[in-house]
């Protein structure tokens, strides 16, 4: 009463109670409550503690202090992850945050800042996915029970919301050990295509783009629920058909998928086999590809050059269920194709105008 968290005469009074005696079981401290309640937050603080304390944190100007470094490398690199910048003085990291900083610092020092700033800028933007992605299955699976918006019960809310975040540690823990899988995968990758001469980031390798054919119209005609389905389907049986014939997905680009392949002959049979999917086709989904071979850029997660751009332009002039290809990759396939040229066509961003070559297997 005195920290102005109960009322005993208010109407919420037996709820707010229940609510005060759940986050002392919690171990919650009464300066915890008093900032969560501050902040509207009271009902989460259970939750919210077990993500990030709510006390005794930092600022960036304490960290520069302590890493030796000025306040502006911490803003730099704080934004660059994507995180909210609340300016220097903001209390806003805990050790570990500190410690965070100083293996960029580290990473710096291996790689050079601009390489580093390459490197966190990419990790930030797959963490804002994967917690956006993570924030609305929990919303979903848990129809809203931890939105107090919509349970309209602050009790009911923090016991549901406290439950969830119990997951935080282990998702964590289970990030670094498929950070690590996924480190021998690449490497894998890397040393299994051709380098371009002596650069180290230019490779010789397929690349492949697959989208759904009609997307626009079926955005126009479906429900919400219907096209997210849609979505679903197609990005589940792209990830398991790529995977199955040992190539990598780069990125999803709404309704469509971009993948690459150290090998042609495995680069035609994914595009082959997801045009022609049965649970594509169970779903009523229309698959085409486009695919090219070449020497190619690979830096931040990505991957540039004329083959990308030449594949994502026939993708976009393939009918549904049909394979174009590029005239370089079917220099380098083998006899298990048939390609058959279609007339040349102008493609934006190319100067001449460029024979698409539809392929079947024979």
């Amino acid at each position: 009463m005195a920290a102005g968290l109960y009322d005993p005469a208010a109407a919420n009074a037996a709820e707010r109670r229940e609510l005060l005696a759940f986050l002392a079981q919690e171990g919650c401290s009464l300066d915890e409550m008093k900032l969560a309640d501050s902040r509207g937050r009271l009902f989460a603080l259970a939750g919210d503690r077990r993500i990030r304390p709510l006390v005794g944190l930092l600022s960036l100007r304490d960290a520069a202090s302590k890493l030796e470094v000025e306040p502006a490398v911490l803003t730099r690199v704080w934004r660059t992850l994507g995180l909210p910048d609340n300016g220097v003085d903001a209390p806003l990291l805990t050790t570990a945050d500190v410690d965070a900083l100083a293996t960029y610092l580290d990473v710096r020092g291996f790689l050079g800042e601009d390489t580093a700033l390459a490197v966190s800028r990419v990790v930030g933007a797959a963490l804002a996915r994967i917690t956006e992605a993570e924030s609305s299955a929990m919303r979903v699976a848990m129809e809203g029970v931890i939105d107090v918006g919509v349970s309209g019960d602050e009790v009911v809310t923090a016991k549901a919301y406290a439950a969830v975040t119990r997951l935080v540690p282990r998702i964590g823990q289970m990030l670094d050990t498929l950070h690590r899988q996924h480190l021998e995968a690449t490497r894998v990758h890397f040393e299994g295509i051709d380098r371009e001469h002596s650069d180290r980031t230019t490779f010789r390798c397929g690349v492949g783009f697959a989208d759904l054919s009609g997307f626009t119209r079926l955005s126009q005609q479906l429900s919400l629920g219907a096209l997210s389905e849609v979505l679903s389907v197609f990005e589940e049986t792209a990830l398991d058909t790529v995977h199955a014939r040992g190539g990598r997905v780069v990125k999803f680009l709404g309704d469509a998928v971009m993948w690459v392949s150290a090998e042609p002959e495995d680069l035609v049979r994914i595009a082959a086999d997801l045009v022609t999917h049965p649970r594509a086709a169970a779903g009523g989904i229309d698959v085409r590809a486009g695919l090219a071979y070449g020497g190619v850029l690979a830096q931040d997660g990505d991957y540039f050059g004329p083959p990308v751009n030449l594949a994502s332009r026939l993708v976009a002039i393939a009918e549904p269920g049909q394979v174009l290809a590029a005239g370089d990759l079917v220099e380098v396939l083998g006899h298990g194709w048939m390609a058959v040229p279609g007339v040349p066509q102008a493609l934006r961003g190319f100067d001449d105008p460029v024979t698409p070559y539809t392929l079947s297997a024979g």
